[in-house]
Order: C-alpha cells, then structure tokens, then sequence
C-alpha cells in the first residue's frame, strides 16, 4: 500500500479513509463534525443553509464549489445561500486540523429534503467509506431513517456506526435503556456499533476529563481513531453505557495522548457569548491494542473559516 508521512513521522496511507456524516435535518451532524474536526466547517449564521454534500480535507484555508455540469468556482463561506444542491453537487472546503491529517469528511445533507436530487448521496457514498450516522434520541431512527439507510447500505463495505445524539434528552437510565434496546432490535446487523452521545454535555466538558468521558464522546472519538487506524477487520471498542450524572473531576490517565486537535478553544457560537466552545479532546489508548501511542500531530488551525 503507498503511504505518505505525517510530519511528525507515521505513516497512513495515501488513500485517506473517509469518514461520511449522514441523518436527517437536526440530527447532529454538524455538531459532531464540530467535535471531531475541533472547529466548525463553515461560520455559524450559515450552517443552516440548504447545502449539497460538503468534502472536508486538510490544508490551508480555502473553499471552491462543483456546478452541476461539472465545472468549479470559488466559494464564499460567508455567502453560501446560492450554493444550491439543484445548481451545485458538492462544496469542497480545506482546513487545517489534527483529524484531517489522518482521513476526509464528507457531511452530507439531511435526508429528509424532498427538493434533494436522488443522486445526492448515491454519487458520494463509496465502498471505502466509514458511515456515522446521526440519529436523534428523541427521534430515533424513523422509517425514512432505515428506508434510505437499506438503499445505502450495499454501497459501502466499511465499518459504520450509528450515533444516538442528544442521548441526555432521554431524562431517565429507563428511558435510554428502552431506547437504545429498540435500536439494537431495528438496526441488528446494520451498524458495527452504536454510540449514545450527549453532545451538548461533550462540549461544554471542557477539559473536564471525567464529563467528557460521561457524555459517550471519548468512546465515540477512541471508535473513529479506530477505525481510521487500524486494519479493516480489527474489533472496535464497545460502547459504554453513558452515565450522563454528575461526577467529580479525575486527572487523565497517563496513557492518554492528543491526537492534535486544536490547542485553543473554538467559541461554538461566536454570536452568543457564553455558548460552550470546541476544545481540545484526548483519545485513550487501551491496553492490548497491538499499537503505540501515537505521537502529536501537527498544530491545527486558530479558528473556524471564514
């Protein structure tokens, strides 16, 4: 396989894996690649706006849309209502950030759009790709949900994961119990796994270890490490039950190790002051594993696009 180096030496492949947020309007989706990629991809007044498919890669700062017919043009983040999925079928956008250096991200549309070309998403998903689906926990996984998730599905061979967002919306250990009962019964052999994240509560943790921890994020991101870097076949880690209770600050364990997200925080919401902001995240590595730490990546960078 041709691999690349990263700059502080460690070798991935030069294919980058993909890794392709999916779900219907309001499931979470932006608000994970939040977390993921540290920083928001687009500015926040329009992550609203009705987008086509938005490719995610590492490098400096820049962003250019595909029209339909095939051709590009520059794109403007801070004006991006005529970026139509009729007229365009993808916005490309390049940023700096520690996740990146190790795969892409494509956060698809939602679902639910009846003005959505059908092609939207068969033209994208592709058998290499790793599928995170966001699915709400007060909604979980309607019939449009498993409908389009079974056209989908045969497209790609990697590993996905079902992500339950908004898990705390749930008030009661019983609620979430019979919710997540319910999904493992509908999705059985559908997903490699299923996460339940509070993604409020994972940003707003700062760098409260044990909070992150409890809101299902530090499971959910050691996963997506996972599956980025370790040979297809290999066991994912399994889900811990979120405890989303109170807890008392822990330091991190000693084998904890950054994997370079960005060192500063990134304010969720520039518009709201005291919004919770993106901070940066450590991925425990388990005992046993088979690999190394692995060591700091490269700095990312100092804020969203713009």
């Amino acid at each position: 396989m041709n691999t690349q180096e990263l700059s502080h030496g460690e070798a991935v492949p030069a294919q980058k894996p993909r890794l392709v947020l999916m779900g219907e309007f309001s499931s979470g989706k932006s608000t994970l690649s939040n977390l993921l990629l540290g920083a928001p991809i687009l500015p926040t007044q329009v992550t609203a706006t009705r987008l086509p498919p938005v490719f995610v890669s590492y490098g400096a700062p820049s962003a250019f849309a595909v029209r339909r017919d095939g051709t590009s043009v520059p794109a403007d983040l801070s004006d991006l209502a005529a970026l139509t999925p009729e007229a365009f079928s993808a916005l490309h956008v390049t940023m700096e950030s520690g996740l990146l250096e190790l795969c892409d991200l494509v956060d698809m549309p939602g679902i639910s759009d009846p003005n959505m070309p059908l092609d939207t998403w068969d033209a994208v998903i592709g058998a290499g790709d790793h599928v995170i689906w966001c699915t709400h926990a007060t909604q979980a996984w309607r019939q449009s949900e498993a409908a389009m998730w079974a056209r989908l599905r045969p497209a790609t061979a990697g590993r996905n994961l079902l992500v339950v967002t908004q898990i705390d919306k749930l008030r009661t250990p019983r609620e979430r119990d019979r919710v997540l009962a319910r999904l493992a019964s509908e999705t059985a052999g559908a997903f490699a796994a299923c996460y339940p994240v509070a993604l409020l509560s994972a940003l707003a943790a700062g760098e409260d270890f044990a909070s992150w921890q409890d809101s299902g994020a530090h499971a959910l991101m050691e996963c997506v490490i996972d599956l980025i870097m370790e040979p297809e076949g290999a066991a994912l880690p399994a889900p811990p039950a979120p405890t989303l209770a109170p807890t008392l600050a822990v330091p991190a364990p000693s084998n904890v190790v950054d994997i370079a997200l960005p060192r500063r925080a990134i304010d969720a919401s520039p518009a709201e002051p005291g919004r919770p902001a993106v901070r940066p995240r450590r991925v425990q590595a388990r005992a046993g594993s088979g690999r190394a730490p692995r060591p700091e990546a490269a700095q990312a960078s100092e804020g969203p696009l713009g």
